[in-house]
């Protein structure tokens, strides 16, 4: 692997802070000699319930691959939408996705979303075209191997932006991903190297199991889905019970067995595309 060469600039990304989005990160700036060109851009887009390693990943890739990476937030109630922050500033404790449900009054769910559209994607895309990024195409760490979702968006025009998949089309896959981190001086350190913990952190995407390991891990981590469920006075997801119940169930059982193996099926990928 020698980077992308065939990236269309200008270019604006979206990062996760995975594994992942930071391995197409990186073949990237070598496909560029190492550094971003005008009017392209990386952004961060927090919400604020990221495990506090995906924080020090975002801030470690930036340093040690000397790349800017702009950290944002959505803003309601105020001009223009978002704000830019930093590291030191960047909320820690969901205050973007809780204003969002209070605007909303409802719960993002498996079916609305929404959550995703108005914190990353539209984040992004208002702190890009105030920065005189336009016309540009969006970036997306998908891999080859999932096609069904590259399909979804792959050339698709969204916000003005055309979105590409280059890992796609250099046949890059999970496996390339895991080579490629064991080759670094550095990683991503979610507990256990589990990636349960990755995205927010008691996503209602994940499933059951998942999320009672996030929890059985640190217990602290449900309380803030458990304050909106209450605040709304309804579930994130009709087919768990409810975050305090997890909490509850999680807390009163012994941890008899791996629950790690086999459960990575349960946790779906959150990123701009979806």
């Amino acid at each position: 692997m020698n980077g992308y060469r065939d990236i269309d600039i200008p270019f604006l990304m979206s990062f996760s802070g995975g594994r992942t989005s930071a391995f197409l990160l990186r073949q990237v700036l070598d496909g560029l000699d190492g550094k971003l060109p005008a009017g392209c851009a990386i952004f961060f887009a927090n919400t604020g319930r990221e495990h506090p390693a995906t924080l020090e990943f975002v801030q470690e890739v930036s340093s040690r691959w000397d790349v800017p990476i702009t950290w944002v937030e959505r803003r309601y109630r105020e001009d223009p939408g978002f704000a830019i922050v930093t590291p030191e500033t960047a909320s820690r404790n969901g205050e973007p996705f809780a204003r969002l449900i209070e605007r909303k009054n409802y719960l993002p769910n498996p079916v609305a979303r929404f959550c995703t559209e108005e914190l990353k994607v539209k984040a992004i895309a208002m702190a890009a075209k105030a920065s005189g990024i336009v016309d540009a195409t969006i970036l997306v760490g998908l891999r080859a191997d999932e096609p069904r979702r590259v399909h979804r968006v792959q050339n698709d025009e969204r916000n003005g932006f055309i979105y590409d998949c280059p890992m796609y089309r250099h046949g890059h896959t999970i496996e390339d991903v895991t080579r490629f981190w064991k080759s670094q001086p550095f990683d991503l350190r979610l507990p256990n190297d589990d990636r349960a913990f990755g995205n927010c952190d008691c996503c209602f995407l994940k499933g059951r199991r998942v999320l009672e390991r996030v929890i059985r891990h640190d217990p602290s981590l449900a309380q803030w889905w458990i304050d909106q469920e209450n605040r709304i006075g309804a579930k994130f997801r009709k087919d768990i019970p409810t975050f305090t119940q997890l909490r509850i169930s999680v807390e009163s059982q012994p941890h008899l067995f791996d629950e790690q193996n086999g459960e990575d099926d349960e946790i779906i990928p959150c990123t701009c595309t979806d």
